[in-house]
């Protein structure tokens, strides 16, 4: 499954307060639960039909002609992905746009931490992203709604970062609170793409406006909720002589340390290409589905953008599942590294698009592969997926040195941004070979990672193993 919306670096303040509590939990976990659920609802809902939409309809000829500002978007998707064709075109589009929204945090995070502060910052991201979804009800604002959808993205990075600082640091109810507010999000993204879809084949744009008023009423519940949430004021950043203390004061890395950060800068990239199968699922995998699968369920013709949903409750399953395990194993046996989970995690998604190819193989005609493929490859995906990238953002967060954790962190999230630019040149390749050869080389992505990733684990177990506790003295 896709990562949900990336957050910013901000360094999560604890504001001690009374607060009134819900269940257990501050009111303000509850207000924050919904916003995101509302923005996934809008995002996914969105992006299940993003694809769809550009190859059926604004892409065509009657069409593409009036909406501002295509043609330099196709020129410089031309350039980068030079694709042949309408659908590749589409493809190249989604993905560009996948990608970047893993890149615009970067620039959040700058505007709340030196200019609006945290919660302005969340605000006006919120609200660029509904006139975002809405332009999109409109073919000739296309252009200008992806430019404010990630404008709005980059802005409302942050939600995250203020479920944390709703707790103190040593709070018990600090991992639960993160584990409601994923399962919030996972709902949204369950149902958006059903609704939307449906909406959308009767009326392209309904599907989109459907987006907007979900990302409309998530602005509603974060402004009537901001009285609940932890104050936000601007980072203070010391005066030129304090700068000059602080600067004598911050402990240099060790050698040790050097070594690691650049080892973990030189993962991001490797753990792109392994994160390929998965991130094909909103870009070339709905456009091959579309016809390639049987999508007729019980009579009834299935939108293909339902394999999202499909997607987002196996994902959750398959994330509980995949907790219990690791849980189960390290009460039995000696744990394994988190280097080794991840390569461990990359070789299993791999095996996800092999089933891809292999219906590919034995049903190569139109609407001919059987769904019973596409439940394979989402098991299989999603259960590598929960390993290679929550317990890879683990590593990276454990791993990094003090003085550098946050960028760090911040990076791993890049491997997203990397991977999506992939699978926007991937998707360019629909057609132009086999289908069979299509989905090899992604499963031939994730393996080469894999064996990367393993070589890593065996060779730098030193710098990313956890430090070895001190063992009871024997009596």
């Amino acid at each position: 499954m896709t990562e949900i919306l990336p957050a910013f670096p901000v360094v999560e303040p604890f504001v001690p307060s009374k607060q009134r509590e819900l269940w257990g939990h501050p009111i303000g976990l509850w207000v924050l639960t919904l916003t995101e659920g509302w923005v996934g609802f809008s995002l996914y809902g969105m992006q299940a039909i993003l694809a769809l939409y550009l190859t059926d309809h604004l892409l065509q000829p009657d069409h593409s002609g009036h909406v501002f500002g295509l043609t330099s978007l196709e020129g410089f998707v031309s350039f980068l992905y030079a694709p042949v064709g309408p659908r590749a075109l589409a493809g190249a589009i989604t993905g560009l746009f996948l990608a970047l929204i893993y890149a615009t945090p970067l620039l959040g995070g700058f505007l709340a931490d030196r200019v609006l502060g945290q919660t302005r910052t969340i605000l006006l991201g919120a609200v660029l992203m509904t006139v975002g979804h809405f332009l999109l009800s409109f073919d000739w604002s296309f252009v200008l709604a992806l430019g404010f959808l990630l404008a709005g993205l980059g802005m409302a990075g942050g939600l995250r970062a203020q479920v944390g600082a709703l707790y103190a640091l040593g709070d018990r109810r600090r991992s639960d609170a993160y584990q409601i507010y994923m399962m919030g999000l996972q709902v949204a993204v369950i149902a958006s793409p059903i609704l939307c879809a449906s909406l959308a084949q009767i009326e392209w744009h309904w599907g989109f406006l459907a987006a907007g008023v979900g990302m409309l009423i998530g602005l509603v519940v974060y402004l009537f909720g901001r009285r609940w949430l932890p104050a936000s004021d601007l980072t203070v950043h010391p005066a030129p002589h304090d700068a000059k203390v602080s600067k004598r004061t911050r402990p240099a890395l060790t050698s040790q340390e050097k070594k690691t950060v650049w080892l973990l800068l030189a993962l991001v990239p490797v753990m792109a290409v392994g994160a390929v199968p998965n991130s094909e699922i909103f870009d070339g995998y709905l456009l091959w589905g579309r016809e390639h699968f049987q999508l007729r369920l019980l009579g009834h013709e299935m939108p293909v953008s339902d394999l999202i949903s499909l997607d987002g409750f196996i994902s959750t399953l398959c994330a509980v599942a995949v907790l219990w395990f690791w849980k189960a194993y390290s009460r039995r046996r000696q744990d394994l590294s988190e280097i080794a989970k991840v390569a461990l995690g990359t070789f299993i998604a791999a095996f996800g698009p092999l089933m891809l190819a292999l219906g590919s193989w034995i049903s190569p005609g139109p609407h001919e592969v059987s769904l019973l493929w596409g439940l394979a490859f989402h098991i299989i995906n999603d259960i590598g997926f929960s390993m290679n990238y929550a317990i890879g953002m683990a590593l990276f967060s454990r791993a990094a040195p003090v003085s550098v954790n946050t960028i760090l962190v911040a990076c791993f999230s890049l491997h997203l941004f990397l991977s999506n630019l992939l699978i926007g040149k991937l998707a360019t390749l629909l057609g132009r070979i086999s289908d069979v050869s299509f989905w090899l080389l992604h499963s031939g992505a994730a393996l080469l990672a894999a064996a990367i990733l393993g070589f890593c684990a065996l060779r730098f177990r030193e710098l990313l193993a956890p430090e070895k506790e001190t063992p009871p003295p024997v009596l």
